[in-house]
């Protein structure tokens, strides 16, 4: 494999074949991740996603069968429309999480991933104190090593206020950083091109890291007749991060890299990737993923498959005849 693609997609899935629109029962998504882990890009894989609330059917599991001891989870908690809503889904999903981490478990929760009220004010004293209140929470717990992301609202202005908290956080020893939607259900839950590039430049300028969840399938802008919207592409968002961080970007450039669907314009060698001039060696693509942690898709197979239609991987039928 080239280098600078391998280095680009290092760990960058976390599978959710939980989630939509898979929405597969816990022992049919446990197969094909471990499946996907023993595969020839397995390390493009990263966090398998679990609900706190089902953590016992992972660990039900777990009894019954040999899973790899070299499993990580990333684990969703919080949510609901208001504070106290939010109070008790947090409290039940990490008492949840701590009940399970009494028994033998051969992988190890290294993110949590918290969904923060839906009518939360967006004001920085709300969101510190939700922050604060997360922390505290798994202070001398098993869960204080943490990464954390957290998700807002939609609002711009609510992500304005939550990364800017989170800016001043960047002193703890585990990432805290913003978790983003690329995608959904309806084409609402898709951001606009200027909303995708205003996110981008925002954890970009504030210097946090963060993920992204939903509708990165596809490694280049993908119409999708269910949803009747047109899905982001992963590759598109990798290089424009990977571009900025390396200060070849220019910002009015980068919605036009972002709805770029010509494969041709994305291009790999041993030592670098580059877009129409603009390029990044094997540093700065580590600075770029560094920014950009990871997304959660509920299919390994279909953006490695879309990978080979490209061109960048060997078709599964040459790999096999070879």
């Amino acid at each position: 494999m080239i280098a600078a693609l391998g280095n680009l997609l290092k760990g960058v899935i976390d599978y959710a074949g939980l989630f939509p629109p898979a929405d597969l029962e816990m022992n049919r998504a446990v197969e094909i991740f471990t499946a996907d882990r023993q595969g020839a890009y397995h390390k493009w894989l990263q966090h398998f996603i679990v609900p706190a609330e089902r953590i016992s059917e992972l660990d039900s599991l777990r009894t019954a069968s040999t899973i790899d001891p070299h499993w990580t989870l990333s684990v969703l908690v919080g949510g609901g429309e208001t504070l106290r809503d939010w109070h008790a889904a947090v409290e039940s999903g990490l008492a949840a999480v701590d009940s399970s981490r009494h028994r033998p478990a051969p992988d190890t929760i290294t993110v949590l991933e918290i969904a923060l009220p839906t009518a939360m004010a967006a004001d920085t004293a709300s969101f510190v104190q939700a922050i604060d209140e997360i922390e505290a929470r798994i202070r001398n717990t098993l869960l204080a090593d943490c990464d954390l992301f957290f998700e807002t609202t939609t609002s711009a202005s609510h992500r304005r206020a939550l990364a800017e908290v989170l800016c001043d956080r960047q002193t703890r020893t585990s990432r805290v950083g913003l978790k983003l939607r690329t995608g959904g259900r309806t084409p609402s839950h898709i951001p606009s091109l200027s909303q995708l590039s205003e996110n981008i430049q925002l954890c970009h300028s504030l210097q946090i890291p963060w993920k992204a969840t939903a509708g990165l399938h596809h490694p280049l802008p993908h119409a999708c007749p269910k949803i009747g919207a047109t899905m982001h592409g992963f590759l598109n968002l990798l290089f424009a991060v990977v571009l900025l961080e390396a200060k070849v970007l220019p910002v009015d450039r980068l919605e036009n890299l972002l709805a770029d669907r010509n494969a041709e314009h994305f291009t790999f060698t041993e030592s670098c990737l580059a877009w129409e001039g603009m390029a990044a060696d094997l540093s700065q693509i580590q600075a770029g993923r560094e920014r950009f942690i990871s997304f959660g898709s509920c299919s390994f197979a279909e953006p490695v498959e879309d990978l080979a239609q490209l061109g960048l991987l060997p078709k599964q039928s040459d790999m096999h005849d070879s």
